[in-house]
């Protein structure tokens, strides 16, 4: 991901910092920022086709998944996840396209296409909140639970893979590396939220996972506005956190949909409490890192 943010995202935040952050000076930006999207959106009708191809895959996994829903569970239950989802899928699908200038290499050049490593992102952010409601029947039924154990596995795998192929074939992004942490965290919330509402995790556990991630992005809100770009590039203690929360979850999870007996009850509890420390250390070392970076030292 580019350490700079671009000339005209900059020329944006300079006006608004010289208007003293007034609402005049915030309309202006989201009015600018508006007709800059549809100019990208009309100057590459290539890349907005292969957005429009990613966004029909999405809507059919995501269909296919509330009819499954409805098939193994209850009317009621799928009724509620397509009430979610649908306005959750219809803001992903707007929030991309008006990106879509954000699909360009390190070296600024605008590509043709929504390439593979974005759609994946686009895949696992679009399709997160539906990880949520197998996990409100427990005990869920076996095969409904091994049928939503794959498809959990898929968007956890997903989020190996596109990091994988965007490296390996040289296809990184400004657009992949703001999807990809987006996708990691609704993917981690919804989770976790669904693991608590079926008292696999305490609630403590889900509130710091919750609050977690809002300080970092309104830190980062604050320092940008206040010092502008920054070092923001991701930390080892940061990868250490997300990569440890995903695994725990992910056995919980699969531990809850399988109904299986692996691992061990103590493991699950020491691994919670491993995620308190872990998540706590994280938040308080990105604070230092800001406060030393707003210092200037």
């Amino acid at each position: 991901m580019p350490d700079k943010v671009s000339a005209f995202t900059q020329e944006l935040i300079d006006e608004v910092a010289r208007n003293h952050y007034s609402l005049r000076a915030w309309r202006t930006l989201l009015s600018r920022s508006w007709t800059r999207s549809l100019e990208d959106i009309r100057k590459s009708p290539a890349r907005t086709q292969s957005f429009w191809f990613w966004a029909i895959i999405v809507a059919a996994m995501g269909t296919s998944i509330i009819l499954l829903t409805l098939w193994l569970q209850t009317i009621e239950q799928a009724l509620t996840a397509l009430l979610l989802w649908f306005p959750w899928y219809a803001g992903v699908v707007f929030f991309v396209l008006t990106h879509l200038g954000m699909v360009d290499d390190s070296h600024g050049v605008p590509q043709q296409s929504l390439l593979l490593p974005n759609g994946l992102s686009f895949i696992r952010l679009a399709l997160a909140p539906l990880v949520l409601w197998p996990c409100l029947q427990v005990p869920v039924q076996p095969v409904a639970g091994q049928i939503f154990a794959l498809f959990l596995a898929g968007l956890s795998l997903s989020d190996l893979l596109d990091g994988w192929v965007a490296r390996r074939q040289k296809l990184c992004t400004r657009m992949g590396g703001m999807l990809d942490p987006l996708a990691d965290l609704a993917l981690l919330t919804f989770l976790a939220f669904g693991l608590y509402l079926a008292g696999a995790i305490p609630g403590a556990l889900l509130l710091l996972l919750v609050v977690r991630y809002p300080i970092l992005l309104i830190g980062v809100l604050i320092l940008f506005f206040v010092r502008g770009p920054g070092p923001l590039r991701p930390t080892i203690i940061g990868k250490a956190t997300t990569f440890a929360t995903s695994m725990v979850l992910l056995i919980i999870a699969l531990n809850t949909l399988l109904s299986i007996d692996w691992p061990p009850p103590l493991w699950i509890d020491s691994s919670v409490r491993f995620l308190f420390v872990l998540i706590s250390a994280n938040i308080l070392y990105l604070m230092n890192r800001g406060i030393i970076w707003t210092r200037g030292t």
